[in-house]
């Protein structure tokens, strides 16, 4: 997600103990056509549909169960269903543990394997440590729940700390692996010079999904397959990251639909 995505809650899927072979298929972050959904969201749901995609990651759930353009989770999930996908995963903001059974039942409405935390507030971005204790907690409701929890990464998780210490490593190294894992955003690593395939030899099977974006060599989003990122070479360690969905996500306002598109073509002609 964008920094802009902070507007909506979203929820974060992760493998933790659910983890199961991942099949060919490939879905897409909505957020990617989030100005169409609010301006017709059963039209794009069926657009999205029509480009072939098994399965969506939503956004913008909160605990009052509505997402934006005033779309309930009931009204959500019969759309996609009946256009022939499902919600596999859902985008959260950051929430406190009091707030995990609401989160929980309106994920259950919803139908999904996972419930992500997409993005930490200026603010929030201290007491990675405490962050880490909080996404413990959760995740001990979640599991009890059978829903998978996780938290998906931007490039601040990667600047040092006043101590010298990288925040994605530190919410890594002091979550359980029961009960958090990880949504890779591979554009966002690019951007911020991180290597994914270093952190899946660090952290094997700690990875619930990726977002498969790409980046140019300005380090801006660019169409899926053109750009920096080796994806072939990620994709391949699927089995060893823990891998249960990957996502096409592209936040460019321009061609909205036509850009995941062609994310979604080039998945589909990639091995892996």
């Amino acid at each position: 997600m964008a920094a802009g995505a902070s507007t909506f809650p979203l929820l974060n899927l992760g493998c933790a103990s659910t983890q199961k072979p991942m099949e060919k298929e490939i879905g897409v972050q909505l957020w990617s056509v989030r100005r169409e959904l609010e301006n017709d969201f059963d039209q794009t749901i069926i657009d999205i549909s029509e480009v072939g995609f098994n399965f969506v990651e939503g956004y913008g759930l909160d605990t009052n169960g509505i997402f934006p353009g005033l779309i309930t989770a009931n009204h959500y999930e019969r759309m996609v269903t009946e256009t022939g996908m499902r919600i596999a995963s859902c985008h959260s903001s950051y929430f406190p543990v009091d707030d995990a059974p609401r989160i929980i039942e309106v994920a259950h409405r919803l139908g999904v394997d996972w419930v992500v935390i997409a993005w930490l507030s200026e603010e929030q971005r201290s007491g990675y440590y405490q962050i880490a204790e909080n996404l413990n907690a959760i995740g001990e409701q979640f599991k009890r729940a059978g829903i998978g929890f996780g938290y998906h990464n931007h490039d601040f998780e990667f600047i040092l700390t006043e101590d010298g210490e990288v925040p994605q490593e530190i919410l890594m190294d002091n979550t359980d692996s029961d009960l958090v894992s990880f949504q890779a955003d591979l554009y966002w690593f690019k951007k911020a010079g991180a290597d994914p395939i270093a952190y899946i030899d660090k952290y094997p099977g700690r990875f619930c999904s990726y977002h498969i974006k790409d980046a140019n060599e300005a380090l801006d989003q660019t169409d899926i397959g053109t750009g920096l990122v080796d994806f072939e070479s990620i994709l391949a360690l699927n089995k060893e990251a823990g891998i249960q969905y990957v996502f096409v996500e592209d936040e460019r306002s321009n061609s909205p639909l036509a850009n995941v598109e062609k994310g979604y073509d080039y998945l589909k002609n990639l091995d892996f």
